[in-house]
């Protein structure tokens, strides 16, 4: 099971990349959302980031008890949730520019840790490494309906 959690945390082995895993990670999660809205409807990719949510909470903890780190840097998952959540607000006819939009901003939200980005990162375990993620695309889903209703 322990291997299972480390390819599923690591998202396919892209979080053992020597150069910016979580922003491969991000783009990576770009090129199968964009796939996988070619064969199902969104509201399917939907129920899929919440059940990797829950799974992600039971496989992350089973990947810490082998790592004295609070966040391995090779725990990619996080990105994937935290880029999923404003992908489900897009669709296949999105312009490029929504999609490139959405992916810069949950970097730097991600990266920089922006208020309260940061409070999610102080939760210890499984949670507190998938929270800061969840509030970074929450962010991001803001700044894609501003941008939205600037547009429309």
């Amino acid at each position: 099971m322990k291997r299972l959690s480390k390819i599923f945390n690591t998202l396919f082995g892209i979080g053992f990349s020597p150069y910016a895993p979580g922003t491969i990670a991000s783009a990576f999660t770009i090129v199968l959302w964009y796939t996988f809205i070619q064969f199902f409807p969104i509201y399917t990719f939907a129920i899929l980031i919440f059940l990797v949510i829950i799974l992600s909470i039971y496989m992350i903890n089973l990947h810490l008890t082998d790592h004295l780190s609070d966040d391995p840097r090779e725990i990619v998952i996080d990105e994937f949730i935290g880029q999923s959540l404003p992908l489900i607000f897009l669709n296949e006819n999105s312009e490029l520019f929504e999609i490139f939009f959405v992916f810069v901003c949950f970097r730097i939200f991600d990266i920089y840790k922006i208020y309260p980005v940061n409070l999610g990162e102080k939760i210890k375990g499984a949670v507190g490494i998938i929270a800061d993620d969840i509030i970074a695309g929450i962010y991001t889903i803001i700044l894609l309906m501003i941008y939205k209703i600037i547009l429309y």
